[in-house]
């Protein structure tokens, strides 16, 4: 890393791809099961594979530039935390905390979800 920022190049990264997520779910474009599953069985598989800038090279920057130059204006880019993100958390609504988020969290449900990505996680090692 060059210099320092706030959030650290992981978090901001990562907050990027959250604030659209959550914006196309409050916006009703897809619904917060849909939105997980493009990532997960679409390009969240290449993300282990090939860095953002990887891909981007792999596709050619000449494509990267005419999809931005079409996609950028209509993404998400306000500066505050989502509406909806904050009515969530005023009514208590705070993911595998309270039972409930985007998805609605049964003990099973938060288990499984913890296996899988402990699975996932120790393929690494």
């Amino acid at each position: 890393v060059k210099r320092d920022v706030p959030g650290f190049v992981g978090n901001r990264l990562q907050h990027a791809l959250w604030r659209e997520a959550i914006s196309i779910v409050e916006r009703g474009i897809a619904d917060a099961e849909t939105v997980d599953e493009v990532v997960k069985t679409g390009f969240g598989r290449r993300l282990a594979v090939l860095g953002p800038l990887e891909n981007a090279d792999l596709v050619g920057l000449d494509l990267t530039l005419q999809i931005h130059q079409y996609l950028l204006p209509h993404l998400e880019d306000s500066h505050r935390p989502s509406p909806l993100l904050r009515k969530k958390v005023e009514d208590g609504e705070l993911g595998f905390k309270s039972g409930r988020g985007f998805r609605a969290w049964t003990p099973r449900s938060m288990d499984e979800c913890r296996a899988a990505l402990q699975r996932h996680l120790l393929r690494w090692r």
